[in-house]
């Protein structure tokens, strides 16, 4: 893979949580963590320690001694954009009111703004500037080759509900149809013979799929999922399908894949290997 895709899939910046991937997004699941963590605290600033604190100075304070000029609905989108993978819909429209103190947050951490207007989705990415000596929030990853594969799969798929107008809560994927793509013709599994070992392997990267936000499981289905806007605002048709002919045509898929979470801290990761895409 090329330079290109630190642009084209910067997305997959992860903020280090000092956990694995599945226990971040748990504690982002719903989304309510953000809004408590930024709860306004009531009347009755008071002091703090030996700080008079006058509510009158500050109209944006929600705690005794807050000095920030972001009122409680920017900083809230300014938290999920730091915490989870992108924002979208409802959120997105919310940020749009606040953009400019949400960029300056975001600046603050060493992360920049990205807005993909046509799939309503923005992102914050890591900006590249290793010589400040200093650390993003959130830092560049790692796709495994299985994983890159498998968002190239997804973002053909988008392309054809885009091509009938499908609105984007239809783009729907079953597990037998990601199976079936990924175990014939040109797919990376399609010459494993382990029926078992294949559904393994395909388990396991939809779930990290779906940890990176990339799909999204279907309420009340146990192997449904809708693919979120994300995969199109990261990934164009062209590379996808570059990505497939490289899965189908390289020989990495002979070999066992880590399944452990590929979203590693940049300095962490092996730059250079078959097995992974460099992001």
């Amino acid at each position: 893979m090329t330079d290109e895709l630190d642009d084209m899939m910067a997305a997959m910046g992860t903020a280090r949580t000092g956990g694995n991937a599945d226990a971040a997004a748990d504690n982002r699941k719903d989304g309510s963590d953000d809004a408590d963590a930024v709860q306004h605290t009531g009347a009755g600033f008071g002091t703090m320690g030996d700080i008079d604190i006058d509510p009158a100075d500050n109209p944006h304070a929600l705690f005794p001694g807050d000095t920030s000029t972001m009122d409680l609905d920017a900083r809230t989108v300014a938290i999920k954009l730091k915490r989870d993978r992108f924002i979208t819909d409802d959120v997105y429209e919310t940020a749009l009111d606040h953009v400019d103190d949400i960029r300056r947050s975001l600046n603050n951490d060493l992360l920049e703004l990205v807005d993909i207007p046509r799939y309503r989705v923005m992102y914050a990415r890591p900006v590249a500037a290793d010589d400040l000596g200093a650390r993003s929030l959130k830092t560049r990853a790692s796709l495994t080759r299985e994983e890159a594969a498998m968002v190239a799969l997804l973002r053909i798929r988008v392309l054809g509900y885009e091509s009938s107008r499908v609105p984007a809560k239809d783009w729907i994927i079953s597990a037998d149809d990601i199976r079936a793509a990924l175990t014939t013709g040109a797919g990376w599994l399609a010459s494993r013979n382990d029926e078992e070992g294949v559904m393994k392997r395909i388990g396991s990267v939809i779930s990290r799929c779906t940890t990176y936000g990339y799909l999204a499981s279907v309420e009340d289905t146990g192997d449904m999922y809708r693919i979120t806007p994300l995969v199109p605002a990261v990934l164009t048709p062209e590379l996808a399908e570059q990505w497939l002919g490289e899965s189908g045509d390289s020989t990495a898929d002979e070999t066992d894949v880590p399944e452990e979470d590929a979203q590693t801290d940049a300095d962490a990761t092996t730059a250079g290997t078959d097995e992974e895409t460099r992001l």
